[in-house]
């Protein structure tokens, strides 16, 4: 049996700026498939080099790379070589709360952005976010950990931050769009067809299919894949057990959320929920 390398630790710190999900691992199989996130991604790589995808454009994260990827912008991630692999962390926070740490660094008015640049080469930075990320998965005191990701955040913030009045991806999108997406948001839980989210978009089937994965970046079935991904995980960090998730947020059953979710995490529900208890 071959001997599995990975070791990826993914949580949620609710007590840690209203609740925000961390991540530290060392990556050889696992790869990430197109995704994305609800928040920020600011990660950091250590040691060796990851291959990535974000929005279409291709880079390497090596060691000393920061990355900065904004909400709802669809992402990969695998190992330049498998023998390798990388080691990086990542933290999730919210646009409401990179705008909260701004208020005190930046002029001018509307949301934070990091510019069109996803990766940058800064080793200072790089370490002040891997050494905030040991600190915050070592320590069991909250002021302390509060402390930490608020100066990782100031030190990013006032380095590459923006304030633009441009809007979030969500905004760019098509109205037609945004509709089926907003009704996918709501219908998350139940069983749905293209016909159905077509009809609310008020298009064609196909040629919603087509609109729908040209503006997102994935097809309609991945991105409710998501939305259910992200809906389960707010559950499983309240205590709720993977059984019951899996039937709340729409999956066929148990089985099919914990394939998706390793999938897609590189562990299982029963580690996340253990991790953020």
């Amino acid at each position: 049996m071959k001997e599995k390398r990975d070791d990826i630790r993914l949580w949620r710190d609710n007590s840690l700026h209203g609740g925000m999900e961390i991540l530290r691992a060392s990556c050889y199989e696992h790869s990430y498939p197109p995704h994305f996130h609800n928040e920020f991604v600011i990660a950091a790589f250590a040691r060796g080099a990851q291959r990535t995808r974000v929005c279409r454009q291709k880079g390497i994260a090596a060691p000393g790379t920061v990355m900065i990827i904004m909400p709802g912008e669809v992402h990969t991630g695998e190992a330049v070589q498998r023998d390798e692999g990388w080691d990086y962390c990542a933290f999730y926070p919210s646009q409401t709360l990179i705008n909260e740490v701004a208020e005190a660094l930046l002029h001018g008015k509307g949301d934070v952005n990091f510019g069109k640049e996803g990766m940058r080469h800064d080793p200072l930075l790089a370490r002040r976010l891997l050494q905030a990320s040991a600190v915050i998965n070592q320590s069991q005191d909250p002021l302390e950990k509060e402390c930490v990701m608020y100066q990782a955040l100031s030190s990013l913030i006032g380095r590459y931050g923006e304030r633009t009045v441009t809007g979030s991806m969500h905004a760019l999108l098509r109205a037609d769009i945004r509709k089926a997406i907003d009704y996918l948001q709501c219908a998350y839980h139940q069983p749905v067809t293209v016909k159905e989210i077509a009809a609310v978009a008020g298009l064609s089937e196909f040629y919603f299919m087509r609109t729908f994965q040209s503006m997102t970046g994935l097809s309609v079935h991945q991105y409710l894949t998501q939305i259910r991904l992200v809906r389960a995980k707010g559950l499983l960090a309240q205590g709720i057990s993977a059984a019951q998730v899996a039937s709340e947020v729409g999956f066929f059953d148990q089985s099919h959320f914990t394939k998706y979710f390793r999938t897609h995490f590189g562990i299982t529900p029963g580690a996340f929920a253990a991790a953020s208890a």
